[in-house]
């Protein structure tokens, strides 16, 4: 009797030492999406003006937030993927009931034996401007510490890992027999007791965590793939401070030692693809930015191809972030006194920062330059805007699809 119970421990031992990976299967197919900025309607439903409000902010269809994360699960469930990865800024500015009631709803996934995995962004955690908006005034809401988004998300990403990093959110997930998944924490907050309002970064030991797992992973002779908020590259020269994580040059070399294919990010909210030195970075734009997309990769131990896919709601998303846009640039417009030249210079902006935060402004750059806006713009003194116009025109590629060979030694 002693021999059957000592047999049955020992079992139970091993199969509680297995380590634990998404599937079995060689092909994956993942969902990547980011900057879901998910706000409990509860914090905004009896103010006024907070939904006019939005129409002056970036483009985010926060109002329309269920709606479209609604949209995004019933397309998820469609796909039918082994994953999904959300690269951060889950909430809107990391209030408690947003984080929970988005929880909720990813758990819908899990009831379908899809795995999501998920990391936080700068919005997400010890947020100094979490707060409600109400009829007259604004009104106290919580916002959640580390170990709260743990609690919180503990089964939408945590409960796969076979690694945690103790001084961040940092976690490693083994796909399959041949990839695995780091989900890196590049925030500032009390765990990582760095001061808020950081832009992206990792501390010392998490650098030195990630370099442990890098080893483990060459040493299991796998593929090892990067999930993290903020950029690794800078995506606009124009617009990257805040954006592009400190020290990023050394991550880089760091991830090219170790042979790491691709690296998925969010953050800048637009869907933008740079490669440096044989690695491809790939930076999804907010899910609540027109078109409302979200990547498809699959996978396999020869190639990765990537390409992206929109959600259809009931308002036209296009037409709302034209409008946010119009707004925006308006404002900065109204020094110019010819009416034809200031609505052709806005037209031209407008449609070039839609183009370009969706990822195809490449299919449009001999438009946009040919247009009546565009001459007009280059003889007013508007260096910023003729900046960034050109910053975005540089973009020769699409970013809404992706095709690359791996390179697999076992």
């Amino acid at each position: 009797m002693k021999k059957i119970i000592y047999g049955i421990i020992c079992c139970l031992c091993l199969m509680g030492c297995q380590k634990k990976t998404v599937c079995d299967k060689d092909n994956l197919k993942i969902i990547v999406a980011s900057d879901l900025h998910y706000f409990l309607k509860d914090y905004y439903q009896d103010c006024d003006w907070f939904e006019e409000s939005m129409l002056y902010g970036d483009g985010k269809m926060v109002t329309y937030g269920d709606e479209i994360v609604d949209a995004f699960i019933s397309a998820v469930l469609q796909e039918k993927p082994e994953l999904v990865i959300l690269t951060g800024d889950l909430s809107f500015n990391g209030e408690k009931g947003s984080h929970q009631q988005l929880a909720q709803k990813l758990e819908q996934l899990r009831e379908k034996n899809i795995q999501v995995a998920v990391i936080p962004g700068n919005h997400d955690i010890d947020n100094i401007y979490t707060k409600g908006y109400g009829k007259d005034d604004y009104f106290d809401v919580e916002n959640i510490d580390a170990k709260t988004f743990q609690d919180i998300y503990q089964d939408l990403g945590y409960h796969l890992a076979v690694s945690k990093h103790d001084e961040s959110l940092s976690y490693r997930i083994d796909l399959n027999e041949d990839y695995s998944l780091l989900m890196m924490d590049s925030n500032a907050h009390e765990q990582t007791e760095m001061m808020l309002g950081a832009s992206g970064f990792f501390t010392e030991s998490t650098m030195q965590w990630l370099e442990e797992q890098l080893q483990d992973i060459q040493k299991q002779k796998k593929i090892p793939l990067i999930a993290m908020h903020h950029n690794l590259a800078i995506h606009n020269e124009l617009l990257n401070n805040g954006y592009t994580i400190n020290d990023h040059e050394k991550i880089a070399k760091l991830f090219s030692q170790y042979h790491v294919p691709f690296v998925l990010s969010g953050h800048i909210h637009c869907q933008n693809i740079k490669t440096i030195q044989g690695i491809y970075y790939i930076a999804s734009s907010s899910l609540l930015d027109a078109p409302l997309q979200y990547g498809i990769i699959e996978l396999n131990q020869q190639q990765m191809n990537y390409h992206t896919k929109s959600l259809s709601i009931s308002v036209n998303a296009d037409e709302y972030f034209d409008t946010v846009s119009a707004n925006k640039f308006g404002e900065s417009l109204q020094g110019i006194s010819d009416t034809q030249k200031r609505e052709a210079i806005q037209d031209v902006l407008v449609k070039a920062n839609r183009y370009y935060f969706t990822g195809n402004i490449n299919q449009y750059v001999d438009e946009l330059r040919s247009s009546d806006g565009y001459q007009y713009l280059q003889n007013e003194d508007l260096s910023f805007y003729q900046q960034y116009l050109e910053s975005m025109l540089k973009e020769t590629e699409s970013s809404q699809s992706l095709q690359l060979s791996i390179i697999y030694e076992k």
